[in-house]
């Protein structure tokens, strides 16, 4: 088979003349011009370098000849190395020779080189990088950075510049260029066009390069339109192969759809498995009670029925023993002697009867579960999405993770200890069931204390929360008047001024939890006291800052029905929670006025559902959120009432949930309740105005509803507590004036005991708080 260089041959020995005409007319202008038969040599070598096999290419070349470009190819972690294409990586695999040691014996003045197989072909400026682009009138060889970033004397002279891999005969010019092609001239200076500018996309003259194109980068246009040419074959090919790709990918996601779904069956089945292991594990588990429960009960009835057949028996002897006697009162002599010794006998025999038979008084009592394992049940499985390839060792790491949560559990279970709360088990008792939750301050968990029980029927809507006076107290509580005949003087109080224990400093909120105690936001010190219902110090936690559980100013403060403790941490505009025993939940809120965001948030109510509303005061609104403190809504108090009728802005500072679901706030500055609906969409009824009288209000403060709908509302500037129904019709006043406090000395906020009496909270002014002679005051009172 004949060669490409044996046909470059060819096509120049049928041209003598044409050759020989161009040397000698070459000659006169360019002494320094080749001879065309070494050209012929050199391009025959080159093109026979281009066409060898794959077999007899270098090793190196083979190795990079099976990368193409692709740009639709998924990542890794090869890359392109060489931009110019196959051509200029065939040349690749002679770059490392040297091109200075092995130089042709054939003169080249004009640089090109040789024609021997063995040496390296660069670039005829440089001589360093591989050459991409042939002069046709020169026969020399470019790179691309000097054919088109630096000025050439081929660019000059308007040589032709064609592709290395363009190949055509001496003489001939290829069908992408021509002499007879209309000459185009620059719209500004009237000159030939003769640059491509590459960052305005337009053909320029020379005088465009030297001004308004003076920065760009501009190529000649011979040269630029082969470049494009290449570019548009290349565009081609690539959206042949994102077809190719996007196809495929087609066809991969419709097996991952169905793949999908058999997963997604999979998984429902295992789940439902799962939790069926659950659920006959607590059913197991009831059944045992209850069956234990009815034994217990049948064989205590059996022993009080023995117990009573033996009572019986004894008293029948005894009414013989007493007719035996009553008879033996007619006898005379050693007869009378006998039946008393006799008689004497047998009721000694059935008094030391009756002492043997003593029966122990138990109950039944029902041990509660650690409900902190129904927090840990929640948590328990999940799903996740997880790389095919991955999928068996997530699976043997989730059962390991699963034992050691098992083993977790049972192990807190041995660990956690219950005081003995004794529970009559009977058909009368409805209420629900409230463990004695252990005040164990080593706890290591941070989950909140649970109660399973059904929440009280209140309200025959259940999509919408109530009110209580203790939320989660398993009684209702209703409202009673002070015990005290003298007015004003409370049964007892403490928490005097001070930074010790039990002392506090300014404080603001009060609550009551279902055990009783008495919860205090101790504002100044920055901290939250308990106390028990006899106000004795118990516990504290928080301390000044911004971070989870610490305080800047707290003020509100309530609990839930599951006993967690919810703050307003009023100067760092967000919400805390916090278990039973003062451990950090979550926290919620930032500085601002979108939703879920708060400036100076005041005080704090939850509901039968969970659901929290907090009056922000700065943005005169209140917003509600659910018990993680997921935002739901809020209402804005813009047009309650004529701004004309009203000091200023509302401003919202006390708030409890009514035993029908809606909201009453007392708007401080502005000497009046409001009472928005559950759906925070509109102001349902609102009074007050300022007074001392019947129907006014002195800058109301803290709200509490008991469990009969009655609104107890502390009237700070006025120094009362007052008493509304749930229309906000004033039922009666409880005058707080007493010796041992001044006018300085306002009720802040109100809460009510597990039997219905007023806890009331005062606060203290700050130049109060710092005089001496306020230290023996104190300011949390029980009437």
């Amino acid at each position: 088979m004949t060669s490409f260089a044996n046909m470059t041959a060819s096509l120049a020995a049928s041209l003598p003349t044409t050759s020989s005409g161009a040397t000698s007319s070459a000659s006169g202008h360019a002494p320094d011009q080749e001879d065309p038969l070494a050209m012929t040599h050199i391009i025959c070598n080159l093109l026979e370098n281009m066409n060898k096999p794959a077999g007899l290419q270098p090793a190196a070349t083979s190795a990079s000849s099976t990368m193409p470009y692709d740009i639709w190819a998924l990542p890794s972690c090869s890359s392109l190395q060489n931009p110019i294409g196959p051509v200029a990586q065939d040349y690749n695999t002679n770059n490392h020779n040297n091109n200075h040691q092995n130089h042709s014996k054939e003169d080249n003045s004009s640089g090109s080189p040789g024609t021997s197989p063995s040496v390296s072909i660069t670039c005829y400026r440089c001589e360093s990088r591989t050459p991409t682009t042939r002069c046709l009138e020169c026969n020399d060889l470019f790179c691309h950075e000097c054919c088109h970033k630096v000025t050439s004397d081929c660019q000059l002279r308007e040589h032709t510049l064609l592709p290395i891999h363009q190949i055509s005969p001496i003489g001939a010019r290829p069908n992408s260029v021509t002499n007879e092609k209309e000459v185009m001239y620059c719209e500004l200076h009237g000159e030939p066009v003769k640059f491509y500018c590459e960052a305005c996309i337009v053909f320029i003259c020379q005088e465009c390069t030297l001004w308004v194109h003076k920065d760009h980068l501009h190529s000649p246009i011979k040269g630029a339109l082969d470049v494009c040419r290449i570019g548009v074959f290349r565009a081609i090919e690539d959206t042949k192969a994102g077809t190719k790709a996007i196809k495929t990918a087609i066809d991969r996601a419709v097996a991952m759809s169905k793949a999908y779904e058999k997963e997604t069956a999979e998984a429902n089945l295992k789940i439902r498995k799962a939790m069926r292991c659950y659920a006959q594990a607590i059913e197991d588990r009831e059944k045992y009670l209850l069956d234990k429960v009815e034994k217990m009960r049948q064989a205590k009835m059996t022993e009080l029925t023995d117990h009573m057949n033996t009572l019986r028996g004894i008293l029948a002897g005894l009414a013989h023993t007493n007719e035996t006697l009553v008879r033996s009162m007619d006898s005379e002599g050693i007869d009378l002697f006998m039946a008393k010794e006799k008689g004497r006998a047998q009721v000694d025999y059935f008094s030391c009867m009756f002492k043997n038979m003593y029966i122990a008084e138990e109950r039944i009592m029902f041990v509660p579960p650690n409900y902190d394992l129904v927090d840990q049940i929640k948590r328990q499985c999940d799903v996740q999405p997880t790389p095919a390839v991955s999928m068996h060792s997530l699976t043997s790491t989730s059962s390991i993770q699963s034992r050691q949560s098992l083993m977790s559990l049972q192990s807190l279970q041995s660990a956690q200890s219950f005081s003995p709360l004794s529970y009559h088990i009977s058909a009368s008792n409805s209420l629900r069931n409230i463990p004695e939750y252990p005040s164990n301050p080593t706890r290591s968990t941070n989950y909140y204390d649970h109660s399973i029980s059904s929440s009280i029927a209140m309200d025959a809507n259940p999509a919408r929360g109530i009110g209580q006076a203790i939320p989660g107290y398993w009684m209702s509580v209703s409202v009673r008047p002070t015990r005290s005949p003298v007015p004003g003087v409370p049964m007892f109080s403490f928490g005097k001024e001070g930074q010790d224990e039990g002392q506090v400093s300014r404080p603001w909120g009060l609550c009551v939890d279902r055990e009783g105690n008495i919860i205090v936001a101790d504002r100044r010190n920055n901290r939250i006291q308990i106390f028990n219902n006899r106000g004795e110090f118990k516990t504290m936690f928080g301390a000044k800052g911004t971070g989870p559980g610490e305080f800047d100013l707290p003020a509100g403060i309530t609990t839930d029905t599951y006993g967690r403790i919810i703050v307003i941490d009023k100067d760092n505009h967000r919400v805390q929670i916090f278990t039973s025993a003062g451990n950090f939940i979550l926290k919620f809120g930032s500085f601002g006025k979108e939703c879920g965001q708060f400036q100076y948030p005041w005080d704090v109510a939850v509901n039968t559902l969970g659901n929290i509303v907090v009056t922000d005061t700065r943005n005169h609104r209140i917003q509600l959120f659910t018990s993680d403190g997921t935002y739901i809504t809020k209402f804005v108090f813009e047009a309650a009432n004529p701004a004309k009728l009203l000091k200023g802005p509302t401003t919202p500072r006390g708030v409890c949930f009514t035993t029908n679901g809606n909201i009453i706030v007392s708007d401080f500055e502005n000497h009046r309740l409001l009472m928005v609906d559950p759906t925070l969409s509109k102001v349902i009824h609102c009074m007050g105005r300022e007074g001392s009288g019947i129907g006014e209000l002195n800058r109301p403060s803290g709200i509490v509803t008991d469990d009969d709908g009655r609104i107890i509302v502390a009237d700070s500037k006025n120094h009362r507590v007052l008493v509304f129904t749930s229309e906000l019709r004033i039922l009666w006043a409880v005058d707080l004036k007493s010796p041992g406090l001044d006018d300085k000395d306002r009720p802040s906020d109100v809460a009510l005991t597990p039997e219905g009496y007023l806890v009331v909270l005062f606060e203290t002014l700050p130049d109060t708080a710092r005089d001496v002679t306020s230290h023996g005051k104190q300011y949390i009172k029980v009437y």
